[in-house]
């Protein structure tokens, strides 16, 4: 993922952001124990986000109680207890990150190709272990890693089209949280929505970068021609469609849990985000 869909910090209560904290830290413990200290470095506010949604609709109420960071040894942070939803977005990060150090090695740049290659022999035990576990999302994330090789070197101009890999394996992600079909149809929907989004949103986080050096974007393809400011708007009006879907499709889920937390992503957080985007395409263009 891309670390996209975070929450609005400031519209949390105090013990929502408290909350969404230990379970952000319980993550960054989970990696480590799943996988070594360095592991805690591909923490995200992605898959943070699927711990959240994962313990929001399961059942049993997750601990909460202070301990201690490896990285702020000095003062208690609030942790969330191991649960199978810290583990299993544990394991999802190992598997996003390798197929992503895969993704880099067809990357033009050698510099880029020379750092994937390092970070897939220190990522391979971790991503053994995750694959291992988790076989049906490890070959989504493969087909995901194909498929969108395979549009860039044809250039796709489609943006819906251009979007689906990255869409379909958040798709299986999310639905693997599930546990009966109707709460996987809903989920797996769900995903499909964030990961288009994800996609969506770095298309139009790269878009000045990718116009000055040529690069694949499915947006400038879709759009050539058309002044920037236009641009951004139609960008905009993408992002703007798949995060009102977005909103309808998590009010079908019964969420026990962090209901306002996850709502706040969902709602406030994406469009912050959408927003941020948008000005910072102004910026760069004036």
């Amino acid at each position: 993922m891309f670390g996209y869909i975070r929450p609005v910090e400031p519209q949390l209560r105090v013990c929502e952001l408290n909350t969404y904290k230990a379970v952000y830290c319980g993550l960054c413990r989970q990696l480590g124990r799943s996988f070594g200290l360095l592991a805690r470095f591909t923490l995200s506010y992605d898959t943070t986000f699927l711990a959240l949604l994962g313990m929001g609709i399961g059942a049993g109420d997750p601990e909460m109680a202070p301990g201690r960071c490896p990285f702020h040894p000095l003062r208690k942070m609030p942790l969330c207890g191991g649960t199978p939803a810290l583990a299993f977005s544990a394991d999802m990060a190992a598997l996003v990150l390798w197929w992503k150090l895969r993704d880099d090695l067809a990357d033009e740049g050698i510099g880029k190709r020379l750092l994937a290659r390092l970070g897939l022999f220190l990522t391979k035990g971790a991503y053994r272990k995750a694959a291992a576990r988790h076989r049906s999302l490890d070959e989504a994330f493969r087909r995901m890693t194909e498929n969108q090789q395979a549009l860039e070197s044809r250039s796709c101009s489609n943006v819906d089209e251009a979007a689906e890999p990255t869409a379909a394996a958040l798709s299986a992600v999310f639905a693997a949280l599930g546990q009966e079909e109707k709460q996987q149809r809903v989920l797996g929907r769900l995903g499909y929505l964030l990961g288009r989004f994800a996609y969506l949103a770095d298309a139009l986080d790269d878009l000045a970068e990718d116009r000055c050096k040529g690069r694949y974007n499915p947006f400038l393809l879709a759009h050539a021609g058309t002044e920037p400011e236009e641009l951004r708007r139609q960008c905009l009006s993408s992002l703007y469609l798949t995060i009102g879907e977005t909103e309808l499709t998590y009010r079908l889920l019964e969420v026990r849990r962090f209901g306002p937390i996850l709502e706040n992503i969902l709602t406030l957080g994406l469009m912050s985000q959408a927003d941020r985007l948008a000005k910072k395409g102004v910026e760069k263009d004036g």
